[in-house]
């Protein structure tokens, strides 16, 4: 019987996490009490607002009103609240609400690989005109009833022996920030994508944590692939550190097939060749750019996002992996885009860097002749790389200055629009297989089918001898995943992993 690979082994593969070397998934700390946030209001002639919180040694305050109110925001325990409620100087304690600005946001991502800056993406001018191309997010899931998010398909490959369409829903947040990053819509809401508009297929390989096995990301792999005739992009940002030959196989077996994957670097602050997905060389693979005003110039800060963020802007960021083996770098810090249930999110990390080029690829294709196989994905990405801008620094000390990313040229970046009031857009198949439909594979059967015999190192199903957890297996990693981002919360100093995300516009 063949070893089955445990979720919280060494093989785990994470997002959004904190793991120790050597040590499999994180254990959280034990439990506290929850604490959220709220407003307590003084009556009036109570002491003043900054006094009486002063003398609350056990509650955390977050600012104080001495105009407007006499009073003061905290984060408070439901103990605390009776607490606070039943003391005779205030006046009442009601929770913490957040609001948004009216109308849609450009976020400094966006604004960052100068996007604003090409007329032929008819960018931010709130028209909901689609870009017509097909990107898969293999991540934590989808919010497929997100607003602001073209999603076309979801696909469950987590917790299952096989891929099941139709489920698979964001139980983490992760994902619907990352497929919000290359392609949110242009419309009248939230922020935008740099494919504004363009078709997600969503594909649950992670869990509620933020974690799958090396037979889910392969399983979803296998999945895009057998939709190869759709699927323009793919974009992975999870992985860990160590080789595994079956994924190595999928991601060149997608490439094969004129599918783009675009991976994230890893967040532990090291050279490439120790990460997987990302030293995969037909991998497109992508470091992460801090920059905290969407603009060149070093001027931009990252208070408004998280106080603990140190990075200095328009330079690597201090934990992005680095080396010869990435080939871009775009924005990743402190970017805002969907979340789930319907709500905005704000993450760090090569996870939200690599969106940004999953997008831009998304561009070139939408522009000209989809990719039939690995000539046409390199062609794709050389295109990436040579209108790349180097307006940047790299802190990295590698000797290797990767170009930003940069879609400001109408000539390489001129996409094709399909109409944004249909739910479902030119070129998508109704189900796998239908010949009816535009741009689905014409024959059942077809070589891009999973587990066909002919192709070498096609991992046909989880549990391919190939499949790492084998312990005789040469190259089987040995360190947990890596985390290939972060959730930060605005103006809070004790947690960059809160993962309350930011505030919604």
């Amino acid at each position: 019987m063949k070893p089955k690979v445990a979720l919280t082994s060494a093989l785990v593969i994470t997002i959004g996490l904190t793991i120790g070397a050597g040590i499999g998934a994180a254990v959280p700390d034990a439990a506290s009490p929850q604490k959220d946030g709220y407003i307590v209001v003084m009556k009036d002639g109570a002491a003043k607002a900054q006094t009486f919180a002063a003398a609350q040694s056990d509650i955390d305050v977050t600012s104080t009103y001495t105009s407007a109110l006499n009073g003061f925001s905290a984060k408070l325990t439901a103990d605390d609240v009776s607490k606070l409620r039943s003391d005779p100087s205030v006046a009442y304690v009601e929770p913490d609400g957040r609001g948004r600005i009216a109308g849609q946001e450009v976020p400094n991502g966006v604004k960052r690989v100068r996007t604003l800056e090409n007329k032929a993406l008819k960018h931010g001018d709130g028209k909901d005109e689609r870009v017509d191309a097909d990107i898969a997010i293999l991540d934590t899931g989808v919010d497929s009833d997100h607003p602001d998010l073209n999603v076309v398909k979801n696909v469950n490959c987590s917790k299952v022996d096989k891929c099941v369409e139709g489920s698979g829903e964001d139980d983490e947040g992760h994902g619907s920030n990352v497929a919000g990053i290359a392609a949110e819509l242009d419309n009248d809401k939230g922020y935008t994508g740099v494919a504004a508009g363009a078709r997600i297929w969503s594909v649950k390989i992670l869990d509620e944590k933020g974690q799958g096995s090396t037979s889910e990301i392969v399983g979803g792999l296998d999945w895009v692939t057998a939709h190869a005739d759709t699927i323009d992009v793919v974009n992975i940002s999870a992985g860990y550190t160590g080789e595994t030959r079956a994924i190595t196989d999928a991601v060149n077996r997608a490439v094969a097939k004129g599918i783009v994957v675009v991976v994230s670097a890893g967040n532990d602050g090291k050279d490439v060749t120790s990460a997987s997905p990302a030293k995969i060389p037909d991998a497109i693979t992508v470091s992460n750019l801090a920059d905290g005003d969407g603009k060149p110039g070093g001027q931009g800060e990252f208070g408004w996002c998280n106080k603990e963020n140190k990075n200095k802007d328009d330079t690597l960021s201090q934990n992005s992996n680095f080396g010869k083996g990435v080939d871009i770098a775009a924005p990743g810090e402190c970017i805002q885009a969907a979340g789930m249930n319907g709500e905005y999110s704000n993450w760090s990390g090569t996870s939200q860097a690599a969106p940004h080029v999953a997008g831009a690829a998304a561009l070139i294709i939408s522009g000209s002749e989809k990719p039939k196989d690995r000539a046409g994905v390199m062609a794709v990405r050389d295109k990436l790389l040579k209108a790349g801008q180097d307006n940047w620094e790299d802190t990295s000390g590698d000797g290797v200055k990767e170009p930003l990313l940069d879609v400001h040229d109408s000539g390489v970046f001129k996409p094709k629009f399909a109409s944004g009031d249909e739910p479902g857009q030119p070129g998508e198949p109704t189900e796998p297989g239908d010949p009816t439909q535009p741009g689905d594979p014409t024959q059942p059967g077809d070589p891009a089918e999973p587990g066909d015999p002919t192709q070498p190192g096609d991992p046909t199903q989880p549990g391919d001898p190939a499949e790492p957890g084998d312990p005789t297996e040469p190259g089987d990693p040995t360190e947990p995943g890596y985390p290939t981002d972060y959730p930060t919360e605005p103006g809070d100093p004790t947690r960059p992993g809160d993962p309350t995300g930011a505030p919604a516009p």
